[in-house]
């Protein structure tokens, strides 16, 4: 990931208590929850994937590999909460996107590390 793309990240998670909006205590989104924990799943598994696709089948080199699983995977999850807020009584959830990339960093910091 290059400094460009660990800036986007910093400011997506910086911003969210700054941009979220109150929902007058009519939806609960713990931070704590299993939706959390399946969003960070799901971006850690997604991410890694996307990782082992690229450089193993396709052979691309392993740093855009990295990058391109990261980045299509927080686009995918940005485009779910779009997809939530349509929703009747759906919000978008800076607290999901949080846990999403949350899962990305920990699928980057898997790879660096243990691959």
């Amino acid at each position: 990931m290059s400094k460009r793309d660990g800036l986007i990240v910093l400011l997506m998670v910086v911003s969210t208590p700054v941009f979220s909006s109150d929902t007058g205590g009519r939806i609960h989104d713990p931070w704590f929850g299993f939706d959390k924990l399946k969003h960070l799943s799901s971006s850690f598994i997604l991410t890694t994937t996307g990782y082992y696709v690229q450089t193993r089948m396709v052979a691309l080199p392993e740093q855009q590999s990295l990058s391109n699983a990261g980045m299509l995977t927080i686009s995918l999850g940005l485009g779910k909460e779009l997809l939530d807020r349509r929703k009747p009584g759906g919000i978008f959830s800076y607290r999901d996107l949080v846990a999403n990339l949350t899962g990305v960093g920990l699928a980057v910091l898997f790879i660096k590390v243990v691959i």
